[in-house]
């Protein structure tokens, strides 16, 4: 319940303005307005700030008075009840004048103070002294700012921005964060400036207005931030406001300055990744193992920044490390288990999966790499009660096509050791072998696409392009929706310069594994040489985006920006 009311100042009429000084209209409402948070402190005293809205020129804004209100006007307006003091004064040239009212609006005290616009808060230890005297409470104020001239004049047009923004009232000026900017400018280094920009930006950002100034302001705010916290919070706006990349650079700053911070760490290690900022993740997973906060989602996030860049040996280094970990978390299980994987160890990743299960039985991801160790540790029956689940629980949309042809090749028997042995003598270049192997393979399984598709891949292999090309159309036959066989036979009519066709077969391929990278490459040099180049950038685009090399993708953004 209120027990003091606040009113904005008044203004005496003909005022000229100071230079180096707030305008007087924003005096008239911040001394009052810094006077209630005096009072208040950290709780609620019951002390209220009234300002005076109405409408000026047709829309709504803060009015100002040229005297005070006659008392009775003020009891009926500030609507508040248990009303004990009621404040109200007006600002002249040189002086202040104002007064100290009980709830009836009877006068108690009246005070005249020499008043200079540039130090307008030098009246303040005055008006809280007559004020608690009057309400008779004890126990100090907080300390007000230390800011002088200038720099203080523009900090006080900046919290009046900031009342007007959480009023709804339009904008004053045409330069609406020209405050803001004046006061890191002039005092960036103050943490209550700081605090004050930061909290207009995020004003700002929730209501959706002025997005892109927001950004230059955080930007010059950022390089006076030495506290890993405020750093932190202004890469938030900065992120919002859609600078991702500064926004990543002064997450990481404020990751380095705070080590110890788990998940201040993981977040900036994370972010730098999503941006390609390599160095970055190294950067803030030393800081955290000098710290001696190294979590195992940190030591995961460089090892794929080293994968992406090629150093696998320094990546094996990491996964071997967390291996040895008793419990990892789900994504870095499943990160450690591809790689181990891609270094053919099944049988490694498999015990991290069975322990992960345990933990996290409903993880689809989880089971399809299970599927996987297991085919590749040859155990086809065990893999497709995996590869089942895994469908059952839902994988993605870009893993569905790959987890049901895994779990046709798991359960059509000899389908999988046949596969094996023609991918491993492809791998070796023993193209006879790899046909041999092939033939036997569709004799034994019959009409399934997978193994047509394999013989369709030997045969190009060999160059005989006619051939491939049937077979690869026969495993089309057997399965329709096999992505693998249309992205092969949309490359090989690719070779060809049949392109209206290979554009359909790879765009079908597309339909079926939207996250294929392969695929995605295949299909932008289709659709450039169809005259679709913008859609050509875009699956370029794409591509990359999901793993495709970075060389394989300028070589052909290269070749079709030439062409």
């Amino acid at each position: 319940m209120s027990h003091v009311v606040v009113f904005a100042f008044a203004v005496e009429d003909g005022l000229a303005p100071v230079v180096g000084a707030a305008p007087y209209d924003v005096l008239a409402r911040q001394i009052p307005r810094i006077l209630v948070g005096q009072l208040n402190g950290d709780s609620d005293r019951g002390v209220r700030f009234f300002p005076f809205l109405g409408p000026v020129d047709g829309a709504r804004s803060f009015l100002r008075l040229r005297e005070p209100l006659d008392p009775k006007a003020l009891v009926a307006l500030h609507k508040q009840e248990g009303v004990d003091r009621l404040v109200d004064g007006v600002l002249r040239a040189d002086r202040l004048t104002w007064r100290i009212m009980d709830g009836d609006g009877a006068e108690r005290l009246r005070v005249d103070l020499a008043f200079d616009p540039r130090d307008p808060l030098a009246v303040l230890p005055r008006l809280t002294y007559e004020l608690v005297g009057q309400l008779g409470w004890t126990g100090s104020v907080d300390q007000i700012t230390q800011l002088k001239g200038e720099a203080l004049g523009w900090f006080l047009v900046l919290k009046d921005e900031m009342l007007r923004r959480e009023a709804d009232l339009p904008d004053a000026s045409s330069e609406p964060l020209r405050a803001a900017a004046r006061c890191v400018e002039l005092a960036g280094a103050d943490v209550e400036v700081q605090q004050l920009v930061m909290d207009f930006l995020a004003l700002l950002l929730r209501k959706g207005v002025h997005r892109d100034a927001v950004a230059p302001v955080a930007n010059d705010l950022a390089a006076h931030l030495t506290k890993a916290e405020s750093l932190d919070r202004l890469a938030g706006l900065m992120f919002a406001a859609g600078d991702k990349s500064r926004a990543t650079s002064i997450v990481v700053r404020a990751a380095c300055l705070r080590p110890q911070d788990s998940e201040l760490a993981e977040r900036a290690a994370a972010m730098a990744f999503q941006s390609g900022d390599d160095a970055s993740v190294r950067a803030v997973v030393e800081h955290a193992r000098a710290a001696g906060a190294a979590t195992p989602k940190l030591i995961a996030q460089l090892a794929a920044s080293l994968d992406r860049n090629g150093d696998f040996e320094g990546r094996n280094k990491l996964v071997d490390e967390l291996v040895g970990e008793a419990s990892l978390p789900v994504p870095v299980a499943r990160l450690v288990v591809s790689f181990l994987l891609d270094e053919d160890q099944p049988a490694i990743a498999r015990t991290i999966l069975q322990r992960t299960l345990q933990r996290a039985p409903d993880q689809s991801m989880l089971h399809y790499e299970l599927g996987r160790s297991c085919l590749l540790l040859g155990e086809p029956a065990r893999a497709g009660v995996a590869l089942q689940r895994a469908i059952d629980l839902g994988v993605s949309a870009r893993l569905l096509p790959h987890a049901k042809r895994l779990l046709r090749v798991s359960t059509v028997p000899g389908l999988w050791q046949g596969s094996q042995l023609v991918e491993k003598a492809l791998a070796a270049d023993d193209l006879p072998a790899a046909l041999s192997a092939v033939r036997a393979l569709v004799r034994r399984v019959g009409p399934i696409a997978e193994a047509w598709l394999l013989f369709g891949v030997v045969e190009h292999r060999l160059g005989r392009r006619r051939r491939a090309e049937r077979l690869l159309r026969r495993a089309l036959a057997y399965d329709a929706d096999c992505a693998d066989a249309h992205n092969r036979l949309g490359a090989l009519l690719l070779e060809e310069a049949r392109n209206e066709e290979s554009y359909r077969h790879l765009l079908r391929a597309f339909e079926l594994a939207p996250e294929d990278s392969a695929t995605l490459v295949h299909l932008a040099q289709a659709a450039a040489r169809i005259g679709r180049l913008d859609e050509a950038r875009q699956h370029l685009r794409a591509a990359a985006q999901f793993g495709a090399s970075s060389k394989l993708v300028s070589a052909v953004l290269r070749k079709i920006e030439a062409a």
